[in-house]
């Protein structure tokens, strides 16, 4: 008997029941769609057999696992967390453009306010807070 035989058992069957049916969408085994089908309805048994196979490849798999970590610690643990380094590797780029803490604190950090000065051929500037009062350049700063 080959490793998928009982897959091809399973199709099988489920393909035998829907023979002849129009409307062939199987419910999830035990869920209410599933629940609410006739007591004698195929698909109740096309379900049944769906979750059968589903359970024996979870099984299946965890035996492959549970048998990889004995023999082979390092590669069960490389193909227990790769999903996880690849979106470390996914989110590594965006991590790297990202300031860090003491960045962004540092950019928080109030800096003195600008000291405000007129400029010559300009018009005078306006104090801010202090509504009609006016900057105007000094005689020194005309000269230069």
């Amino acid at each position: 008997m080959t490793a998928d035989a009982p897959q091809l058992w399973a199709e099988h069957q489920v393909a035998t029941l829907a023979q002849g049916a129009r409307d062939w969408t199987v419910p999830l085994y035990g869920s209410l769609a599933w629940s609410q089908l006739p007591p004698n309805d195929p698909r109740r048994y096309a379900a049944v057999i769906e979750a059968a196979e589903q359970w024996r490849r979870q099984v299946a798999e965890e035996e492959r696992l549970d048998q990889l970590a004995d023999d082979d610690p390092a590669a069960w643990y490389a193909e227990v967390t790769a999903g996880a380094n690849d979106e470390a590797r996914r989110l590594a780029g965006r991590l790297a453009r990202m300031r860090t803490l003491a960045e962004l604190n540092a950019a928080r950090t109030h800096r003195p306010p600008h000291r405000l000065r007129a400029t010559p051929d300009w018009p005078p500037v306006s104090i801010p807070g202090k509504p009609g009062r006016y900057l105007y350049p000094t005689p020194c700063a005309m000269a230069a």
